[in-house]
């Protein structure tokens, strides 16, 4: 990663920056995250490389690998506390699956 690029606004000379970043109120907290700053225009800002490095983080971090289990004669996932408590489930609530491809599939809560 250069120390060093042109600013896109100004042209002027923004330098290499890292911050804390907290995404959605704090619960989510992505230490030493990359940016620039433009000295003449003050514009801060990532490059595209920047912030695909940090998305491929986001992901790799907060994904769960879980086990499919036996339960009775279906197959069953089970959730993690952490997953339970920021979504607010309960026993009871419906989740829709839907599938997206060979290997993809998304849930949605109802």
């Amino acid at each position: 990663m250069e120390k060093e690029i042109k600013c896109h606004l100004c042209k002027g000379r923004a330098l290499l920056h890292f911050e804390e970043l907290s995404l959605d109120n704090g619960k989510i907290i992505i230490k030493n995250s990359p940016y620039y700053k433009c000295g003449n225009c003050r514009e801060e800002f990532a490059t595209s490389e920047q912030m695909q490095e940090l998305s491929e983080e986001i992901n790799k971090k907060f994904s769960f690998l879980r086990p499919i289990i036996n339960a009775g004669r279906s197959l069953a996932i089970t959730l993690p506390k952490d997953l339970i408590n920021y979504y607010r489930l309960k026993k009871g609530k419906s989740i829709r699956i839907v599938p997206e491809s060979r290997n993809r599939m998304q849930l949605i809560l109802e």
